[in-house]
């Protein structure tokens, strides 16, 4: 398999139900861009991004640098309506479009900062911050906004309207319902927390997804409805955690109809759609699979999901659409011991490759990895688990990690591979690869172990303390996931440099490379150019690819002709030491 052929996929990213029947999104790779097409009862209607439809149908095109507003009657031209510096979400208010976006920003002034929050991995420096928009009579208001916080949900029923505020340089949310004359915000959340989603029904009632235990990136989500001071759980997580390298890029969704609540939950690493009614959640999916994303309108359910062998599956009306006939994967064997794992296995005398995946509150699931089969029908054994600190088991799992990482989560992967190594026989070499905190954990096993005949670190992290002063999050991240009060002091900068790979890179014994993009702003490059240098100058062997214009998505949405390059090198490093 060629990098070109893993990636000739057809993906449904998108699917809303209406008056008119289902419309659907889907998206594939055409050169160097993603292309979309919209489909309305699996018709064919046109090219776009994300659309919704109410009547005629209303979209939003990315530009160079705006995105536009487009209205599309039954009859005629596409019409702009406006444009902004982006658009993220819009709903209908009886008084006009409600719009969730930011304004259009100078990109070569200078940037003063004054928050210690002023950048973001994807959007970069913070010159506009994302407000709550207006547009009536052909003019756009703005209606909430702010240098300190961003809107980042809106929900209406065509008169209340509620949304989603993210607010302090840690970036805890709210749910607020606003005036639309002049602006003023009433709160309707308690204590602190995440908000990822909200919704509202037809008389008003307002729901949202998140959770109200302050900064804790391993809490579970719930479906909560504040005004009722009630919450109710769907399966061990409400949403999806399971990590995938699909580039349909779904978001979190929920939907409130009347008395019901449709959202989804998660169980290890099978994600299903939940409703919630009467305080109580039940299933409406029962798959062994990850449901990306899904729409519910009038007691009708439209769902894509993926599974270990089909990338993307559009579901309506009893009918199952599979975008790629042509494509099935090689189906992992679960091995279930200590934690949940799976194993690609081509055979006996084939190199082995172990996948960390990031967080270390994610996980992987019963998922298409577009990767993992590259490398599986390139012959590669693919292994993988999900260990303490993965979501989908429950709170106490996810926060095992907590304070330690490299301790129980390190020691559950490698008795993962002896077992996976003993069940099958395996006696070909072993590599390791993994991103973000998987690149992390990448780092970290070579300094720990030189059982690994190769190690690819993707996205990665190697110093802790220099993370807390350079990453968007890291400043609190890294501190609350270390159990440290303050990474300033001596104390806390000790517990993170012991932590830290590099602290320790004098060990690596093992062929090491980096691959990062060069806008990262999660884990920032400056974290793989040290682990490269300190490689280098200790006479590891080590090769640091650097990817421009790339952020900490590069490995599932980045530019496609990296992400194919990203394949090559992989397999051209892996195939020097472990074939």
């Amino acid at each position: 398999m060629t990098p070109e052929e893993a990636y000739s996929l057809k993906l449904v990213s998108y699917v809303k139900l209406s008056e008119r029947g289902l419309l659907h999104v889907e998206t594939e790779i055409v050169k160097d861009k993603y292309k979309n097409y919209f489909f309305l009862n699996r018709q064919k209607i046109g090219d776009g991004a994300l659309p919704q439809l109410h009547g005629d149908l209303l979209y939003y095109v990315q530009g160079e640098k705006a995105k536009a507003l487009f209205e599309q009657r039954e009859f005629g031209k596409p019409a702009k309506l406006l444009s902004l510096g982006k658009v993220v979400k819009y709903a209908l208010h009886r008084k006009g479009i409600l719009i969730v976006g930011e304004e259009k920003a100078d990109e070569k002034a200078p940037f003063y900062a004054v928050n210690v929050k002023h950048k973001f991995d994807g959007r970069g420096l913070l010159r506009s911050r994302t407000s709550l928009f207006l547009f009536t009579e052909g003019k756009v208001r703005k209606v909430v906004g702010g240098s300190d916080f961003d809107v980042t949900d809106v929900a209406t029923n065509g008169e209340r309207v509620v949304v989603a505020v993210n607010k302090g340089d840690v970036g805890l949310d709210d749910v607020y319902e606003v005036d639309l004359e002049n602006g003023e915000l009433k709160k309707l959340t308690e204590g602190e927390g995440k908000v990822t989603a909200v919704a509202m029904n037809e008389k008003g009632e307002v729901a949202f997804l998140g959770h109200r235990k302050g900064v804790s990136p391993w809490a579970v989500q719930e479906v909560f409805f504040p005004e009722q001071g009630k919450s109710v759980l769907c399966g061990k997580y409400c949403g999806s955690s399971v990590i995938a390298d699909l580039f349909d890029s779904p978001s979190a969704n929920l939907v409130f109809e009347k008395d019901v609540v449709v959202t989804l939950g998660q169980e290890g690493g099978s994600v299903n759609v939940y409703m919630v009614s009467d305080g109580k959640a039940e299933k409406l999916t029962e798959l062994k699979g990850v449901v990306r994303g899904f729409d519910y309108r009038r007691g009708k359910l439209a769902y894509f999901y993926t599974t270990t062998e089909k990338p993307s599956i559009l579901h309506y009306d009893g009918v199952d659409y599979d975008l790629n006939p042509g494509i099935r994967g090689i189906p992992p064997v679960e091995v279930v011991s200590e934690v949940e794992g799976w194993a690609i296995i081509t055979g006996q005398e084939n190199p082995t490759i172990l996948f960390v995946h990031g967080g270390p509150h994610g996980a992987y699931g019963n998922a298409y990895y577009v990767e993992f089969q590259f490398f599986a029908k390139n012959g590669y054994n693919v292994i993988y688990c999900n260990p303490t600190g993965s979501q989908g088991y429950g709170e106490e799992f996810a926060r095992g990690v907590v304070g330690d990482w490299g301790g129980k989560d390190f020691k559950e992967i490698m008795d993962f591979v002896k077992e996976v190594k003993e069940k099958f026989g395996l006696k070909g070499k072993f590599g390791v690869t993994g991103g973000s905190y998987g690149g992390f954990m990448t780092n970290w096993i070579v300094t720990k172990t030189d059982f690994f005949s190769a190690a690819i670190s993707e996205r990665s992290i190697s110093n802790l303390v220099s993370m807390c002063g350079t990453s968007d999050i890291g400043f609190w991240f890294n501190a609350v996931e270390a159990g440290v009060k303050d990474p300033w002091s001596v104390e806390g900068m000790e517990k993170l440099m012991r932590m830290s790979p590099i602290y320790y890179v004098k060990q690596v014994k093992t062929p090491v490379m980096l691959i990062h993009g060069e806008q990262d702003y999660r884990c920032p490059i400056e974290q793989a150019e040290q682990f490269f240098t300190a490689l280098k100058l200790n006479g590891v062997a080590t090769a640091l690819v650097r990817y421009q214009g790339d952020g900490h998505e590069h490995a599932r949405k980045g530019n496609p002709r990296n992400m194919r390059d990203r394949l090559k090198v992989k397999e051209e490093w892996f195939d020097k030491y472990l074939k």
